[in-house]
């Protein structure tokens, strides 16, 4: 697998969304790392280091593709999960068995199931 271009992702998603993109993250749950690709300028001061660790970190043990693997375990293998919060909305893009994306984008940012999913890859060139 080609590494992913998380610059075109990245200008894609702030052509169409503008100030509704709030953050973009890749994470590998196993390693229990992540790289912030992407914040906000104005989240920058609001989320400071020690809470978006804190926010990445519990969404990888969490939201991690074998934990949602494990409880859909018969719908097949995971490839996106949505999670519709009151402030924001978190889009996990599984890349592999290890490896994804985390697109946090501000409440009212609309998007369309599953096509989003299919840009964000094509995008990603994964």
């Amino acid at each position: 697998m080609a590494l992913p271009n998380y610059d075109a992702l990245i200008e894609w998603l702030q052509t169409g969304f503008d100030g509704d993109l709030r953050w973009v993250a890749s994470f590998n749950h196993r390693t229990f790392s992540y790289k912030v690709k992407y914040i906000r300028e104005d989240l920058k001061t609001d989320l400071s280091g020690m809470e978006l660790e804190t926010i990445i970190h519990r969404s990888m043990a969490v939201l991690s593709r074998d934990h949602v693997e494990d409880v859909y375990f018969h719908l097949g293998d995971a490839e996106a999960l949505l999670v519709k919060h009151e402030k924001a909305m978190a889009v996990h893009l599984y890349l592999t068995e290890e490896t994804g994306v985390v697109i946090k984008l501000a409440d009212g940012a609309e998007i369309t199931v599953p096509a989003f999913f299919e840009d964000c890859r094509d995008h990603l060139d994964v």
